[in-house]
């Protein structure tokens, strides 16, 4: 079997050793887990691109309107029980230079053949952790801080996204993939459908997900 990569990449900042890579193999097993200067990702992953189907990134890839320029799937992620769960993301307008860093990866990638949504995902481990079922999650003595374990999810999501095996949540402003619910545990699958039954219809009307 040729060999194939699946990408993980938890961003940080451009100018600090923040970035976690993480690449998989098509065992799922770590080809490189490693900390970087974000300024340097490309430098590092180039390399294994050609041969790298899928790469999940945990950042702000695309911008919304309006207020905190959240997007629609950020808004419902930070309804009561996302903010009682300690999983609702951070408006993108709180870290503007973050979110320019993030996008011109975006450009970057996307001028090597990715495409957004397709095989180039924003994901969010925090809340996978969270909704997942642990035996699922792949854990490694080598991920010693909190960027290199996130950097792995990202590379396991990825992993997933290449077998058909997540979903997205959104809205043309952007969207997030999470594991197909099989893999979540029970009480997330009934907070997760309960919160999107009850969201605002007016607020959330164009919100659409195949979660379900």
């Amino acid at each position: 079997m040729e060999e194939e990569y699946f990408l993980g990449i938890d961003l940080g900042g451009k100018n600090k050793k923040t970035t976690g890579l993480c690449l998989l193999d098509q065992n799922q097993k770590i080809f490189l887990l490693k900390e970087v200067f974000g300024k340097d990702v490309l430098k590092n992953i180039s390399p294994y691109l050609k041969k790298t189907k899928v790469v999940a990134i945990d950042a702000p890839l695309t911008l919304g309107r309006g207020k905190g320029k959240m997007r629609l799937f950020e808004k419902f992620l930070s309804t009561s029980l996302f903010r009682k769960e300690r999983v609702n993301p951070l408006p993108p307008a709180l870290m503007p230079q973050f979110h320019n860093f993030a996008r011109n990866l975006v450009k970057k990638l996307e001028k090597r053949g990715y495409v957004l949504g397709l095989n180039l995902i924003e994901v969010f481990p925090t809340l996978v952790k969270k909704i997942c079922k642990n035996k699922l999650l792949i854990k490694s003595a080598l991920a010693k801080t909190e960027n290199l374990e996130s950097a792995l999810l990202c590379a396991q999501l990825s992993f997933w996204h290449a077998k058909f095996q997540t979903r997205w949540l959104g809205y043309k402003d952007g969207f997030l993939f999470l594991p197909e619910t099989s893999f979540w545990k029970k009480e997330w699958k009934r907070k997760f459908y309960q919160a999107w039954k009850e969201k605002n219809y007016l607020k959330y009307r164009h919100l659409a997900t195949n979660l379900f």
